[in-house]
């Protein structure tokens, strides 16, 4: 795989595969909670449009 084809990954799909469910959604924001650590607030975000 080359970068391209890792950019071209899309990050909301990719985390739902290994089992990461968002908590919320704003706007295009995806909100996660961190897979580092136990937290009940999110505090991952992915952005859907930028895919970042």
């Amino acid at each position: 795989m080359n970068i391209e084809e890792a950019k071209s990954i899309q990050l909301e799909d990719y985390l739902r595969r290994m089992g990461f469910n968002p908590v919320k959604q704003q706007g295009d924001s995806i909100w996660y909670c961190s897979p580092f650590r136990e937290e009940k607030t999110p505090s991952f975000k992915v952005s859907a449009s930028r895919n970042l």
